[in-house]
């Protein structure tokens, strides 16, 4: 045998054989995707290793079953709440290492850290499979990502795809490595895929890991488990940090496999990692990176955009198309592109068919896509299905084995189990699941819940809707939060993001004790709101944040104690600005948030400022304004009870004709909504008007009674009472509630009542009369000899209680209106 056949038959030594086929890849990479198969058939690799932690392992089968439609997910959740989340798309190169692996029969083999390794906790706790580049600035790697390796890869060999990628990840570890290190959770986990390569012996075997982590593995396999990484030596197995080996069953991390959707994949839904257009990616590996069918990919694209914009009302038609179509493979050729990409694509359809619009919604209709992926029937059930079942069997709330709907009264402020009952029913409605509805509300203080009532029932459409819902997180914590993000994001894209929108996200976030959220809402109301937000919205806003200060909501902590009065102080200042362009409103709900600002105010003065604005109000404001005002300023004490007094009697004593009863009723109506603070700290403040009331001619009475009740209708019910109180008070006597009158007479009252209406109306004098609907028969003063209408039962009809005649000598009806 000649030395030459000797060495042709004497067998490959180990570290030969076992040296493995490194696929380094981005998450979510067509290119990468399409290369993978053909690079794993050229290696004829026996054993797959993919950057997945090992408690996925279990999950492999269903993940590559042929009836597992994508986009999916893998989730590990901790105890603490914390969430590993992966994605995988068609379009995933880890996604199509598995399905390979299956139809070829190859072993897979989870190479990253389990889940509960300590490392972990260096990294996020929401995010795909970790490239490498999580802490880096991302908008340049993946720009030159998509140059060097996207762009490039149409109709290029698979290998020349891969050596791209790898030296994409060679320049970003370098990078990494030269401007503060590699991070100790990254050399952590490579250490541990070296051991894991070593173990697989002298089968053939190929690693499909982040392209950053790549350098790290060269050489790593049999008998070599320690690989130079830049300038420095990282340790091998008897030297590797935090080996976590394989999971056990006592493992704190909770897996499954869930359905996932294209609009979650896109960046702007909080997915950390997330690829723009997806449905785009997936035209483009459907295409299988040829550069003709790109282009026919490019064409369908363009058409659908057409036909969105048509459907929103503006024109696009075969012209623009065509144009559009052009402009785009003219960029690629000048960019030196064998196809359009999504950016060629994007510049297009802007440049041609935006005519000075947003084609925001349009475009997100097209390149994101509806998408949505489902598990492989006999997939075991996980995610936030049973989660939730498992959640309400631990709170003795109604599941599946309690179908009946209960009635819930929950003190959360007092109770720790009505607290999580109550924070979960808040989570599980924003997630639309339809489990549980609000019944009433009471407030205490503040308008923080003291108790809330639910009814709870749950139906077949609760589970179907927690599958939906499930997309977006495996907990009712991460469903709630990510369908909130992504509730706000499309009013944003869709210029629906109002002052009001920004409040009640940052409510809902509190309500739902999400603290990331609390803290984005916080800041974006800090944001928004002082420009932006009308009186009431900033009231709403300063409400909640009172109660964040006080504890009273569970979303707050230190921090957001902190930033909720810095908050507050600012819109306070915001609230004072806005006061002057409500002159000339007539609306009772600015009227309100007057008064409610001084209420709010009345321990913390604003200063002049707010003296000043009021004052103004207070002498120019529609007539609405001047009595909110004026109402607003005595309860800060900038003006005398009596002062308020004087003026109401004078109003009345003015409202001879009918522009003077319409100012009346409207300045009364801006004081009456004051009149339950009033009563409580200003007591007399109301005492010349119920004189007036007491003391005037019959005629004088019935001039003024419409305008005097509908001043009177802004009383709420409890003001209602309030005001009864003290009339009783100031005459030793309480009105009946009861009309004992016969009911012949209370009906011959009411038709009298309704003659009268309709008499003016068929003269065309009905706008002499208040807005209000006409004084009925119970609460209307019957007869009107002065001997038969007492000062209370004068009052008393002002104010709207029912209150009898003292004493009805004969059937007659009132007078008809003035």
């Amino acid at each position: 045998m000649t030395a030459h056949e000797e060495t042709a038959t004497r067998p490959t030594a180990p570290a030969a054989r076992t040296k493995p086929c490194l696929i380094g890849v981005r998450h979510h990479s067509p290119a990468l995707a399409l290369a993978v198969p053909r690079l794993l058939d050229a290696a004829d690799a026996e054993v797959v290793c993919v950057e997945l932690p090992a408690d996925f392992q279990p999950w492999l089968p269903y993940l590559a079953d042929p009836r597992t439609v994508a986009p999916v997910a893998l989730s590990g959740a901790y105890e603490d709440g914390r969430l590993h989340f992966y994605p995988l798309a068609d379009f995933s190169p880890e996604l199509a290492a598995v399905r390979w692996a299956r139809e070829r029969g190859a072993e897979v083999v989870c190479c990253d850290l389990p889940l509960a390794s300590p490392e972990w906790s260096s990294g996020p706790p929401y995010g795909p499979p970790d490239d490498g580049t999580a802490g880096t600035s991302d908008a340049g790697a993946d720009g030159l990502w998509h140059r060097t390796v996207e762009a490039l890869a149409p109709g290029s060999d698979p290998e020349a795809v891969r050596r791209a990628a790898l030296a994409f990840g060679r320049a970003l570890r370098h990078d990494t490595a030269t401007h503060g290190g590699i991070a100790a959770g990254d050399l952590a986990r490579e250490a541990h895929m070296r051991r894991v390569l070593a173990g697989v012996g002298r089968r053939r075997a190929a690693a499909v890991v982040g392209a950053f982590h790549a350098p790290a593995l060269a050489g790593a396999g049999a008998g070599d488990t320690s690989a130079k990484t830049g300038d420095e030596e990282t340790p091998g197995e008897e030297g590797a940090p935090g080996d976590g080996g394989t999971p056990g069953p006592g493992s704190p991390v909770v897996t499954s496999l869930v359905p996932y959707a294209f609009a979650l994949l896109d960046p702007r839904s909080g997915y950390p990692a997330g690829i723009h257009a997806p449905r785009w990616q997936q035209a483009l590996l459907e295409a299988g990176g040829e550069p003709g069918r790109i282009r026919d990919a490019a064409a369908r694209s363009i058409t659908e955009l057409c036909r969105e914009i048509r459907a929103s009302g503006d024109t696009a038609g075969t012209g623009e198309a065509i144009e559009a179509l052009r402009l785009a493979c003219d960029l690629a050729t000048l960019r030196g592109l064998p196809a359009p990409g999504r950016a060629e694509l994007v510049e297009a359809v802007t440049s041609v068919l935006g005519q000075g619009r947003s084609l925001g919604p349009e475009l997100g209709a097209v390149l994101v896509g509806t998408g949505r992926g489902h598990l492989a029937p006999g997939t075991p059930r996980s995610g936030l299905g049973p989660w939730t079942e498992a959640e309400l069997a631990a709170l003795r709330l109604p599941g599946p084995a309690d179908p009946a709907g209960r009635d819930l009264r929950l003190t959360p402020l007092r109770s720790a189990l009505d607290a999580r009952r109550e924070i979960l029913l808040q989570r599980l409605g924003e997630c639309g699941v339809g489990y549980a509805e609000p019944a009433e509300v009471t407030a205490a203080g503040e308008g923080s819940a003291l108790t809330t009532r639910w009814r709870a029932a749950w139906t077949p459409s609760v589970a179907a809707r927690l599958d939906l819902a499930g997309v977006r997180g495996v907990t009712a914590a991460q469903a709630a939060d990510g369908t909130l993000r992504e509730n706000h994001r499309r009013a944003a894209e869709t210029g629906l993001l109002t002052p009001a929108r920004v409040v009640a996200l940052l409510g809902a976030a509190a309500r739902c004790a999400l603290p990331d959220l609390l803290h984005d809402g916080l800041t974006e109301a800090g944001r928004v709101l002082p420009d932006a937000a009308t009186l009431p919205e900033l009231l709403d806003a300063l409400g909640l944040l009172e109660a964040l200060r006080r504890g009273h909501l569970p979303g707050t902590t230190a921090r957001v104690r902190v930033r909720a009065a810095r908050l507050a102080d600012l819109l306070s200042e915001a609230a004072v600005r806005v006061l002057p362009g409500l002159a000339g409103s007539d609306d009772p709900k600015d009227a309100v948030a007057v008064v409610t600002l001084a209420v709010r105010t009345a321990e913390d003065r604003l200063g002049l400022r707010l003296d000043r604005e009021l004052y103004a109000l207070s002498r120019t404001g529609s007539p609405l304004l001047q009595g909110a005002a004026q109402a607003a300023r005595v309860l800060l004490d900038l003006d005398g009870s009596d002062l308020l007094g004087a003026r109401l009697a004078g109003w009345v004593d003015t409202a001879t004709g009918p522009d003077g009863r319409r100012r009346l009723e409207r300045r009364l109506t801006g004081v009456l909504v004051a009149a339950g603070p009033l009563i409580e700290s200003a007591s007399t403040a109301l005492d010349p008007l119920i004189e007036r009331v007491e003391t005037m001619s019959d005629r004088a009475f019935l001039d003024r009674l419409y305008a005097l009740r509908g001043g009177f209708l802004a009383l709420t019910p409890e003001g209602r009472s309030r005001v009864l109180a003290a009339v009783s008070d100031r005459l030793g006597d309480r009105p009946d509630l009861r009309l004992p009158a016969p009911a012949e007479l209370v009906g011959r009252w009411s038709a009298a009542d309704a003659e009268g209406l309709a008499l003016l109306r068929d003269r065309g004098l009905a706008g002499l009369v208040s807005t209000q609907e006409p004084v009925h028969a119970g609460a209307a003063p019957g007869p009107t000899a002065p001997a038969e209408r007492s000062a209370l039962a004068s009052v008393a009809s002002v104010v709207g209680a029912p209150s009898a005649p003292s004493a009805p000598s004969a059937p007659s009806a009132p007078s008809a209106p003035s």
